[in-house]
Parts: structure tokens; C-alpha cells; sequence
């Protein structure tokens, strides 16, 4: 069996290690990352790591049960959110509330709309998924000093 690059780089020390990715990086497109950025990165604890891991599966999960319950009864998840958003307690609701609920989901399913959230949310996570957060950051200072 040929000996690979990792055989070697695994060993490295931190520093090394760093500055070895660093230079992996230069090698595409001629990007400069500092060695301290993955220095920084190499040098976070395992718990930090894996707090990241555990959050993504968390919201796995409740994706999962979500959206099992979407495809159970798409008005019923709807008229959820809408009372988690409004704060109206299901078990307490008025009259009122209650006709104005089933008037929302009704123009909902009439108006076929594709997302539940607002679409500024959507749009922030489409344009910070696509470009970056710092790209989305400095052009949310650009618009609010224009």
C-alpha cells in the first residue's frame, strides 16, 4: 500500500498542521487564509465540535416529526403555527379567534402559497446559504447607510 499525504500530515503538530492547510488552501485559486484561522479551528475542543453535530440532529428530528405531521393534516400544522405565531393557546381560543383562523388557512390554501415563514426570512437564508454571512452582513451596512 503507497503512502498518502494524511499518513504524514495526521502527525503534524498544531502549528504544522495549520500551516499545511493553509498552503492546501493557496492551492486553489490562489486563496489566502491566515494560518491562525485554522489554527483557531484545529485547536477547538471536541465539545464545541460535537455541541454543532447534536444541534443538527436535534433539528433533524423535530423536522422529521414536523413534517410527518404536515403530510398527516397540512391544515392542522398550518392552524399550529399560526397559533404558536399569534399566541393564541388552542385550548382557550374564542370564537373569534377561531373563525379568523380558519379565514387565514383558507386564503393560505386558496393563494397556494409555497412557504409558511415570511419571505424576508427565507430570502435572508437563500441570500446567506448562496453568498456567505459576511457578504450578507456587509451588504445589509450598505443598504442601511444608503
Amino acid at each position: 500500500m503507497t503512502r498518502q499525504y494524511y499518513d504524514d500530515f495526521s502527525k503534524l503538530p498544531l502549528a504544522k498542521m495549520a500551516q499545511a492547510i493553509t498552503d492546501m488552501t493557496f492551492n486553489y485559486n490562489d486563496t489566502k487564509v491566515p494560518t491562525s484561522h485554522y489554527k483557531k479551528l484545529l485547536g477547538k475542543g471536541f465539545e464545541e465540535l460535537v455541541e454543532a453535530n447534536v444541534s443538527v440532529s436535534l433539528v433533524a428530528t423535530i423536522f422529521n416529526t414536523l413534517q410527518a405531521l404536515q403530510k398527516e393534516s397540512p391544515k392542522l400544522f398550518y392552524q399550529a403555527l399560526l397559533c404558536l405565531d399569534t399566541g393564541v393557546k388552542p385550548n382557550s381560543i374564542t370564537a373569534s379567534q377561531y373563525q379568523a383562523m380558519e379565514f387565514t388557512w383558507s386564503q393560505f390554501e386558496l393563494n397556494k402559497r409555497k412557504n409558511m415563514l415570511d419571505k424576508e426570512f427565507v430570502q435572508m437564508f437563500n441570500q446567506v446559504e448562496e453568498n456567505g454571512l459576511t457578504y450578507y452582513m456587509d451588504n445589509q451596512k450598505e443598504q442601511n447607510n444608503d
